[in-house]
């Protein structure tokens, strides 16, 4: 994943309908403007995904599926070669 710091600009198009309804959702909900709620709804998407994830990956170690097993020296090389 590459992690820039600064902003990019990107164009989005969407149904006029859903644009008004988030228009309306954002002065509902006390966003600035659609593109606050819109990178609001995205980066509420990729962390909560990733928390999921993280968990799943967190209940299978604990069960022992699909770990592998090292030696602390294994550990080591294995974690430098990620």
């Amino acid at each position: 994943m590459r992690c820039k710091k600064g902003l990019k600009q990107i164009s989005l198009t969407m149904p006029e309908n859903l644009l008004y309804a988030s228009k309306d959702y954002s002065e509902q909900f006390g966003y600035k403007n659609v593109q606050e709620f819109i990178l609001d709804l995205v980066r509420d998407k990729v962390v909560l995904r990733n928390i999921e994830r993280y968990r799943k990956i967190d209940e299978r170690m604990k069960k022992g599926i699909g770990v592998k097993r090292f030696s602390q020296k294994g550990a080591v090389k294995y974690l430098k070669e990620i």
